[in-house]
């Protein structure tokens, strides 16, 4: 009698451990959409999606705001497809890698192996230092990021900086340059023998099941995007320009969701998509000559929470959107976040998210 009991003990201790946690984790979720309210109102964005991934699990995924102010249309984020901007380097460091792994590519190759008609410099460089923005390639100029121009492949995009010098030495200095990984996406097309945007789809979008992830090419139609913004001298909404990112497709030129990113983020928290070694040259930060720290690995940036924990991802920004896109390997979280809007601030509400989260 005593040990059923003790049994019928336990499992009552079991079942009010687990509604204290649901009422807990209610608790917080509760809170966490206050915390996005609040956000998008002070920080005047037109609409905003997060997903949030707890060991694994989605914990809370929803979407604020609208996708389209005028039509009013509600943002669903396993749905509604956001620029993602930069993260788009992220994802394309996993096609890299995935040719590193098959021994198709060797980071510390000279660029001209994999490129050879590439426009001689001053000096040779790397795969690993034009993904760790070490390479010496020049960024944006101008206005180049309205460029509305139609490219048919990434060697014709090319055109834009490949006669332009190196902005300094190879490993001197970081400087961080989206038209690098449109030169490394030409490294990924001519190791892989597969156009690059093929190679993506097979390599890592089919692999890791991201339905939602496309190009944003001109044939890309019958989809759920948002409606880009940007706000005006009164602070008003207004549509952007039409834009073409065909010339940036690996360094900023995707558009996901929430939950497709946060899904691509979870593939990265084991070893079954990649290697325990291509996860740590994805993740570890370069130095340069001096032995400084550039806090970027290959795509992928190291940032801290506000206990100083790490924090591994990239930010985006686009015409028209801005994302956030980290996991906290300390508390095994990820949390992804895009809104529609050019130049968007999210404030503090990323690092509010992992503190909430992080039970």
């Amino acid at each position: 009698m005593r040990e059923l009991l003790s049994i019928n003990l336990f499992f009552i201790f079991l079942i009010f451990l687990n509604c204290t946690s649901s009422r807990q984790l209610n608790d917080k979720i509760l809170k966490a959409d206050s915390l996005i309210l609040s956000t998008l109102n002070l920080k005047n964005l037109p609409g905003i999606s997060v997903t949030v991934l707890k060991d694994g699990i989605n914990i809370y995924s929803k979407g604020f705001g609208y996708a389209d102010i005028e039509k009013k249309s509600k943002i669903i984020p396993s749905e509604t497809r956001f620029r993602i901007g930069s993260v788009s380097k992220t994802i394309a460091s996993s096609a890299l890698m995935k040719l590193v792994e098959e021994k198709k590519v060797n980071l510390d190759s000279s660029i001209y192996k994999y490129v050879p008609d590439y426009p001689k410099k001053r000096w040779e460089f790397t795969s690993r230092q034009i993904a760790g923005h070490l390479s010496g390639i020049r960024g944006y100029r101008d206005n180049e990021m309205m460029i509305d121009k139609n490219f048919a492949n990434v060697s014709d995009a090319l055109e834009i900086f490949k006669l332009d010098t190196l902005m300094h030495e190879p490993n001197s200095k970081y400087l961080y340059s989206t038209h690098a990984w449109t030169l490394l996406s030409l490294v990924i097309e001519n190791a892989s023998g597969k156009k690059f945007l093929n190679y993506m789809q097979t390599n890592v979008f089919d692999l890791i099941d991201m339905k939602n992830t496309h190009a944003e090419d001109i044939n890309l139609n019958d989809i759920q995007k948002v409606t880009y913004y940007k706000l005006d001298s009164n602070n008003n909404f207004v549509i952007e320009p039409y834009v073409n990112n065909s010339w940036k497709w690996a360094g900023g030129g995707f558009i996901s969701t929430t939950e497709d990113v946060a899904k691509f983020f979870l593939a990265h928290t084991d070893y079954d998509y990649l290697t325990k070694e291509s996860m740590v040259q994805l993740m570890t930060p370069q130095k340069n000559i001096s032995g400084e720290s550039t806090n970027y690995g290959i795509g992928w940036r190291t940032e801290h929470d506000y206990d100083n924990n790490i924090l591994l991802g990239h930010t985006g920004g686009s015409i028209g959107g801005t994302t956030y896109a980290f996991m906290a390997p300390h508390s095994n979280s990820i949390i992804v976040m895009t809104t529609n809007l050019s130049n968007g601030s999210f404030g503090e509400l990323p690092k509010d998210l992992f503190q909430l989260f992080d039970f």
